[in-house]
C-alpha cells in the first residue's frame, strides 16, 4: 500500500510539472485590436493591456530607454508569432532602460505586453507611417528557431502499478 500511494505521488508531481510553462501568459481572453486596426482607426489609446508580437525590424537605445520597431503577427495560444500568417501591421515598443542589440537583433521574434501610450508618425522607407506606440511592461525574447523547422525530440516515459495484487509491474516507454 504504502509503494502505491508514493506512486501515486510521483505520477501527480510529474503531470503537474508537465503542464507548466515557459512562455508568456496570454493577459486577457479577447483578442485585442491589431497594430494596423489601432493606426487606421486614429484613435485615442485606452488604458487595457494589451499582448503583441512580431519579428524585429530595429532597435535603438536612447538615454533611458529603448526602442524597438516590430512587424507584428498573430500570435499562439502561448504567445508566440506566427510568422507563417499575414502581418497585422508595425509597432514601436518601449523599454525602460538598455536593450542588448545582439541579443534584440533584427529578424529575432518578440511578445510584448503594456499599454498603448499614443500614435508616432514616422516612415517605412520613403511611406509615411502611423506607428501605435506600447509602453512594454513585460517583454519576451523568444529562442532563435533552427532552420527547417522542426526541432527534434526526445521523450522518456517510466511508470509501475501492481494491478491489485503483491505482483507488480514496471514499464519503459521512448518516443522519438
Amino acid at each position: 500500500m504504502k509503494i502505491k500511494s508514493v506512486l501515486i505521488a510521483i505520477t501527480a508531481v510529474m503531470l503537474a510539472a508537465g503542464c507548466s510553462s515557459l512562455s508568456p501568459s496570454r493577459t486577457g481572453t479577447s483578442v485585442p485590436p491589431t497594430p494596423e486596426q489601432i493606426a487606421r482607426s486614429r484613435s485615442a489609446p485606452d488604458s487595457r493591456l494589451i499582448e503583441w508580437g512580431g519579428v524585429i525590424v530595429s532597435l535603438e537605445n536612447l538615454r533611458q530607454s529603448s526602442e524597438i520597431q516590430i512587424i507584428a503577427y498573430p500570435l499562439n495560444n502561448s504567445g508566440r508569432p506566427e510568422t507563417d500568417e499575414p502581418p497585422v501591421g508595425r509597432f514601436i515598443a518601449i523599454q525602460p532602460g538598455y536593450l542588448e542589440s545582439i541579443d534584440y537583433a533584427r529578424g529575432r521574434q518578440v511578445t510584448v505586453s503594456g499599454k498603448l501610450d499614443r500614435l508616432r508618425e514616422g516612415k517605412v522607407g520613403q511611406s509615411s507611417y502611423l506607428f501605435p506606440v506600447l509602453l512594454v511592461q513585460k517583454i519576451h525574447l523568444w529562442p532563435k528557431q533552427r532552420e527547417g523547422g522542426v526541432t527534434p525530440r526526445f521523450n522518456l516515459g517510466i511508470g509501475g502499478g501492481s494491478g491489485g495484487s503483491i505482483r507488480g509491474g514496471l514499464g519503459v516507454g521512448f518516443d522519438f
